[in-house]
């Protein structure tokens, strides 16, 4: 079954969190400059990474937002998921006490003047102005937000 599921897709699974707190959501905002043949880009993405052979997804999610943003969460029940031509993402409802953050990971190491990381608490108001990477992502917190108590929900980048 896992050949199914992951067939084209070689980046095989993300988990990431939504965390919410006093009216912010916690977003990365990378700003890649131009590179291969590529124009500079600048987005935001959800915090979470790439699943390790022996993590559950939930863990994924949860050590993902450590490294990235110093961050320790809780992690709740699964909201939505994302399919990609390179993976499948699932994003988990996160709570925490805390609201200090720092960049941290593989991003902090790999920072410089063309790759750039800053995590960031953005308030749910300015959502809509911003561009995300999966570009279903926006929509998909959108949603959420309209609907927090609805079951998870699917969003498919794939014809």
């Amino acid at each position: 079954m896992k050949g199914v599921i992951l067939e084209n897709r070689n980046k095989g699974f993300r988990a990431g969190g939504i965390v919410i707190k006093d009216g912010k959501i916690l977003l990365m905002r990378q700003f890649l400059g131009p590179r291969d043949g590529k124009r500079e880009e600048d987005f935001y993405t959800l915090p979470g990474g790439s699943w390790e052979a022996g993590e559950t997804i939930e863990q994924t999610c949860k050590r993902e937002i450590k490294e990235e943003f110093n961050l320790d969460v809780t992690v709740g029940r699964l909201l939505f998921l994302i399919d990609t031509e390179s993976r499948i993402a699932f994003y988990f409802e996160c709570t925490t006490d805390d609201i200090e953050i720092a960049l941290g990971g593989p991003e902090k190491e790999r920072m410089h003047a063309n790759e750039q990381y800053h995590v960031e608490w953005v308030n749910l108001s300015k959502i809509k102005e911003l561009t995300f990477i999966p570009t279903p992502a926006k929509e998909a917190v959108l949603k959420h937000l309209e609907q927090p108590n609805q079951p998870a929900f699917f969003f498919s980048t794939n014809k």
